[in-house]
């Protein structure tokens, strides 16, 4: 009887120690044995010290403040060219309908120069039904407030936004662009006559073609240009 009690008691310590040498292994701290100490096992403490970056790593590259558009010298000289425009439009209509009388317009057939022979031409007439002054006061019409600085800082109303009328600034000068290069081709190669002020109204678009497209490739259509683009 006695020999089973001290079996049981023996077995009950076995257990015992078994537990606690598991317990001891699940929270004991990693160890490694060193290069220098085969066989023994040290514990190590590592202490991380954080090293501060370098200025030049740390510091970003600061970005370039880019206008949300043409300054105002740029909008205002648009304005003004697309005025230029529309009053030589308005009086090239006139004289359309007026005896095709311009001022400082000379009606030899031998001068350089001569107004009459151009806005008289087939050429001056699309389809034989809209005179080609017709369509450039049209055009200038609709370039004014498209080239005023409030139609550069259009910034959106109802379903109209700002890249759309960059885009129609865009598509209109381009084909008034065009038709400036169909009446010089009429003019030189056809009529072989030069009209003064049909030659100023092209010299107006030409700038005006050269500041929307220097406009679109700097600042964008119709938003803030990436700096770092």
């Amino acid at each position: 009887m006695a020999n089973s009690k001290s079996k049981a008691r023996a077995q009950a310590q076995q257990r015992a120690r078994a537990q606690a040498k598991k317990a001891a292994v699940r929270t004991a701290p990693a160890v490694r044995a060193t290069p220098n100490s085969p066989g023994r096992s040290v514990t190590r403490q590592v202490t991380v010290t954080a090293t501060a970056k370098p200025a030049a790593e740390v510091a970003e590259p600061a970005e370039v403040a880019t206008p949300d558009g043409p300054p105002a010298w740029f909008q205002w000289t648009t304005l003004v060219l697309a005025l230029i425009g529309l009053g030589i439009s308005i009086y090239e209509t006139w004289a359309h309908y007026n005896g095709n009388k311009l001022l400082g317009c000379s009606s030899n057939t031998h001068a350089a120069f001569d107004c009459g022979a151009v806005i008289t031409s087939a050429q001056s007439m699309v389809f034989n039904v809209l005179p080609v002054a017709v369509l450039g006061l049209a055009f200038y019409i609709v370039a004014v407030p498209l080239f005023s600085p409030w139609g550069w800082r259009f910034t959106g109303r109802g379903r109209i936004t700002q890249r759309e009328v960059s885009w129609l600034r865009l598509a209109s000068i381009i084909v008034g662009m065009g038709f400036v290069m169909y009446l010089i081709y009429a003019e030189v190669a056809q009529i072989k006559e030069v009209c003064e002020y049909c030659t100023g109204v092209h010299i107006v678009t030409f700038l005006l073609f050269c500041m929307t497209v220097v406009a679109a490739a700097w600042w964008g259509l119709g938003g803030k240009r990436d700096a770092t683009s």
